[in-house]
């Protein structure tokens, strides 16, 4: 079920896996970025969702101040959120950006793995069990 669409980004409900899915397909800043990663804290939060697969293959640099907004807004609210599964970019200032992002987040409120492939990533979030909190 496709939740939200926009040019830079697609959001849906994996029901077979009951995982939250965003899939980038263009370079998004400022208001597209944050708009598109909001949307996946709520369908989280609509659907009890607890896991979430980023498709990064298609992403491009994400600028500094959207970074500073991850690693000092968007974690903070990403509180339904257990494990996450981040399929790696293919551009090079892409996997920069999002390891500049990583590295500046003290303590993620979420299990995170990079994987390479698709299905190494959902196969992942398959096998996890929700956490007790």
């Amino acid at each position: 079920m496709i939740y939200y669409e926009s040019p830079q980004a697609e959001i849906s409900w994996n029901e077979a896996f009951q995982i939250v899915e965003l899939r980038w397909k263009a370079f998004a800043q400022g208001e597209q970025f944050r708009t598109a990663m909001d949307k996946v804290v709520e369908l989280a939060g609509k659907m009890n969702g607890s896991k979430v697969l980023y498709d990064n293959r298609k992403m491009s640099v994400i600028s500094q101040e959207d970074q500073a907004w991850v690693s000092q807004n968007w974690v903070k609210r990403a509180v339904d959120i257990q494990y996450c599964a981040v399929i790696q970019p293919e551009k090079v200032v892409a996997k920069s950006s999002l390891n500049r992002i990583v590295g500046t987040i003290e303590e993620f409120p979420y299990d995170m793995e990079f994987f390479q492939s698709m299905d190494d990533a959902v196969n992942w979030l398959a096998e996890t069990r929700d956490m007790i909190r």
